[in-house]
């Protein structure tokens, strides 16, 4: 088991989902905290699990809801003339 694994393993313990169907992470960035010496690395861990829901797809802006930011917009212009 090589460590990439190993750390996935540890991962999936520490925040163990009971129907995990898979998991992986991901390092986003690495940097160094000159005020404290300290790497700082982020990662993201993702895991998919079985019997979760989908989320309902956004609804699109009305005619509305278009028209109120097209006077805001316009509103803006306006008072930087």
């Amino acid at each position: 088991m090589n460590k990439s694994n190993q750390l996935l393993a540890l991962l999936d313990r520490v925040f163990g989902f009971p129907n995990k169907i898979r998991s992986t992470f991901r390092k986003l960035r690495q940097d160094f905290d000159e005020n404290t010496n300290e790497h700082v690395i982020v990662l993201e861990y993702r895991v998919k699990v079985k019997g979760t829901m989908k989320s309902a797809p956004r609804k699109r802006q009305g005619p509305n809801q278009l028209a109120m930011i097209a006077q805001l917009l316009a509103q803006k212009n306006n008072k930087k003339k």
